[in-house]
């Protein structure tokens, strides 16, 4: 079997694994990277501003070794594990360290005065660091609550529940507990961590 190889400015990288259509899990030299070819120029270039943007708030991403301009390729640091969408889906325990970076990222954010996507597919806890993936950072919107939007969609809850509906995914009804109990812990969870 031949081995599938792609080069860029010279780095030759090993594909381990197809992670979508134009994504890839690759080697080099023993470390693993998360390749992405882009489609089109607009969605690279936001890319490379959003990467940039990031790099001054204290917001963890996953390390951008390189990208390429011509071929519009980037190459961040593989970052393993499943993100947190996928926890809840399969009804994993969420480690409680992930809502105190969660509040913190928010926190972060807000200070930087930068939009990011607070949704859980966009985020990766590795045991010690939450991760943002997705790399979007828009405009501020000072009237946005986090809490009482996208912090919801951290649990089991109906928010949750028409969230996971809408990318595809059937969560049972039965998984959702009392409301008045979730509510609660939501209430806990941000009166802990909230900045």
């Amino acid at each position: 079997m031949m081995t599938e190889t792609i080069s860029i400015k010279r780095k030759d990288f090993t594909v381990l694994e197809h992670l979508g259509e134009h994504s890839f899990k690759v080697e080099r030299k023993g470390k693993i990277y998360f390749l992405k070819q882009y489609k089109r120029r607009e969605d690279f270039d936001s890319f490379v501003k959003n990467s940039h943007r990031l790099k001054i708030t204290a917001i963890d991403i996953p390390k951008v070794y390189l990208f390429d301009k011509d071929k519009m390729i980037s190459v961040v640091d593989y970052i393993d594990g499943d993100n947190i969408f996928d926890l809840l889906v399969n009804d994993q325990p969420i480690n409680e360290d992930v809502f105190k970076f969660l509040m913190q990222d928010e926190w972060y954010a807000r200070k930087e005065r930068v939009r990011i996507n607070l949704t859980p597919d966009c985020f990766k806890f590795n045991g010690k660091k939450l991760y943002y993936l997705s790399y979007q950072a828009g405009v501020f919107e000072s009237n946005y609550d986090f809490i009482m939007k996208d912090f919801r969609l951290w649990f089991i809850t109906q928010d949750f529940i028409r969230y996971a509906a809408s990318k595809g995914v059937k969560i049972d009804e039965k998984r959702l507990g009392n409301e008045y109990a979730t509510n609660k812990q939501i209430a806990l969870m941000a009166v802990k961590y909230y900045l």
